[in-house]
């Protein structure tokens, strides 16, 4: 952007956008747009500093310093959020839904599913990883006929029906969110009737497993980056998930943090050990693809 139309001097725009990319999980151009609209909402900072920079360090200035303290607290809380743009994910969705209906130009159903499993933030962290994971979840799972995913997100846009997975002949996909499970049920009619079904509630609902479609025991049951998120929240919730039935599980966490840039794998495997315990169960194969790893349970 040309300097006139800054708000303030590029190179304090940039200073501080170096250090906040390097705290968090965005680009210098990200923390950058963002700076420059947060000195934008604040003018009268922005004259002063324009009007002394050059004969004193203004990044020392406190109203300088809260401008920047605000900006980097709107970063870390949108980073947070599992859809970084959730108008844009109701148009996917909705453009979705209405080519699944049909008749579906198959390019444009690419595109959405790409576009949907970008637009949530754990798939878009698998989005490179894609290959690994399912060669890595194939080789521990072989191939089940019946799949629970649990907190599914947009996960089950991902799974290769007409590939490897073509011997599952029931996914079915819970989440409490309304927009993955319309994403979920749109797919459906791509992938074949009966095969894939979206269910919506929460795991905190002490009766969730009751009702689901699908066999007393499931072959499979998913728990990616489920568990450690919930036993921040709700450990009776933990509880309940630890018995639901499964000849076998995979419980994933991840090895970077959602929104510094950090490694949190070991507090993450100590939350996924103690988990392991609370089912009884034995760990049957270990799981990493990218920066997602975790246990198969027998």
């Amino acid at each position: 952007m040309r300097e006139e139309l800054l708000p303030i001097a590029e190179e304090l725009l940039r200073k501080e956008a170096e250090s906040v990319c390097a705290r968090y999980q965005v680009s210098v151009e990200e923390a950058l747009a963002a700076l420059t609209e947060a000195f934008a909402a604040a003018p009268e900072v922005a004259r002063r500093v324009r009007q002394r920079h050059g004969r004193e360090d203004v990044s020392r200035w406190r109203d300088f310093r809260e401008v920047v303290r605000r900006c980097r607290k709107s970063i870390y809380y949108g980073l947070r959020r599992y859809y970084a743009r959730s108008g844009e994910v109701e148009r996917l969705v909705e453009e979705f839904g209405q080519e699944a209906a049909g008749p579906a130009e198959p390019r444009r159903m690419e595109e959405l599913r790409l576009a949907l499993l970008g637009a949530h933030k754990s798939s878009c962290e698998r989005l490179p990883h894609y290959a690994e994971f399912y060669e890595r979840f194939f080789a521990l799972a072989g191939s089940p006929a019946t799949l629970l995913d649990v907190g599914c997100g947009m996960h089950p846009l991902s799974y290769p029906f007409t590939g490897r997975g073509s011997a599952t002949g029931l996914y079915v996909a819970f989440d409490r969110d309304p927009r993955a499970i319309r994403a979920v049920e749109a797919y459906a009619w791509v992938v074949g009737k009966g095969r894939l079904v979206g269910v919506r509630g929460g795991l905190s609902d002490a009766g969730w497993t009751q009702g689901l479609p699908g066999p007393a025991v499931w072959d499979m049951v998913l728990m990616l980056k489920v568990v450690p998120v919930l036993s921040r929240l709700d450990r009776a919730a933990v509880a309940r998930l630890a018995a639901v039935p499964g000849r076998s599980v995979l419980v994933t966490g991840s090895a970077q943090a959602m929104t510094r840039r950090q490694s949190i794998e070991a507090r993450e495997r100590t939350v996924l050990k103690a988990f392991i315990a609370q089912t009884g169960r034995r760990v049957a194969g270990e799981f990493r693809a990218g920066d997602e790893f975790g246990y198969l349970l027998a």
